[in-house]
């Protein structure tokens, strides 16, 4: 991993055509407090990093630059200050809360699904089950359920 340079004494890199570029910070121009940019070149590195020692030690350090004057800032006493009005919540509208009931209807019959279900948890002594499938047969009036792998049958 490279080693990180100390404030003030710039980069050296090696160029597309070869050469060795070291950059450093010449000073801040005075009107906007940019920073001037010097470059010296060589043919090795070592030659740059010997050509850039004594312009980087003429640089004045950035304590004696010029700053960007400051806006001016607005006095305000503490009893003119208003904490910010705070906006109400927006209202959601109230959750609908939907019944659904499922019928069967079979040769002028009608029976309830969530009936179905109840009886088959009956039949299975009403202990707890992860997954239970259920299956009605019309026809015959039977249904079946399977329940953790335990199986069974109830006539309607």
């Amino acid at each position: 991993m490279a080693k990180k340079r100390a404030n003030g004494e710039g980069n050296i890199r090696k160029r597309k055509d070869g050469r060795w570029e070291g950059r450093y910070t010449a000073g801040y121009d005075e009107k906007t407090g940019k920073r001037i940019i010097k470059s010296v070149l060589g043919k090795t590195q070592a030659e740059v990093k010997e050509e850039k020692k004594p312009a980087t030690k003429k640089a004045p350090a950035a304590k004696t630059v010029a700053t960007k004057a400051e806006p001016a800032k607005t006095e305000v006493k503490a009893e003119e200050k208003k904490p910010a009005a705070k906006k109400p919540a927006a209202k959601k509208p109230a959750a609908v809360k939907t019944t659904e009931t499922v019928f069967i209807e079979y040769n002028n019959g009608q029976i309830n699904v969530s009936d179905i279900v109840a009886k088959a948890k009956e039949a299975l002594g009403n202990k707890a089950v992860k997954e239970l499938n259920v299956y009605y047969q019309p026809e015959t009036g039977m249904v079946y359920y399977t329940a953790d792998g335990e199986s069974g049958s109830y006539s309607l």
